[in-house]
């Protein structure tokens, strides 16, 4: 609810997820004229963001950085707006949030996981 909150109050549309820490599908919501690949990207940044148990930022930065085989790994997907769920110090699961800029993403996925 944090994340829509958030892409609602500036007038962002976006995809929500929410995985299990396996990666699985629990929760999704996408907002009316979210772009069309939005929604698969929500999910891939939650499954990076809870089975690699770090933000997708990292693994982006990291990338950047030049070390680019991390791009053979299935999964890791390296675009920011993922972020892993943590209750009494382990991961629970992971959001992923897509629709506007990575950084806005990654701002809607902060709220989501304040609010929780």
């Amino acid at each position: 609810a944090g994340a829509l909150a958030e892409a609602r109050k500036n007038n962002w549309n976006v995809a929500v997820a929410i995985v299990d820490n396996h990666g699985f599908l629990v929760y999704y919501e996408r907002m009316d004229d979210t772009q069309s690949a939005s929604p698969l990207i929500a999910v891939e940044k939650a499954r990076t963001a809870a089975m690699f148990r770090r933000s997708t930022r990292v693994i982006e930065d990291v990338i950047n950085k030049g070390r680019t085989s991390l791009l053979g790994i299935p999964g890791a997907t390296p675009i920011t707006g993922g972020l892993p769920i943590v209750a009494g110090g382990k991961i629970i699961g992971g959001v992923g949030v897509s629709g506007v800029t990575s950084d806005q993403d990654e701002q809607c996925a902060k709220a989501g996981i304040a609010g929780m």
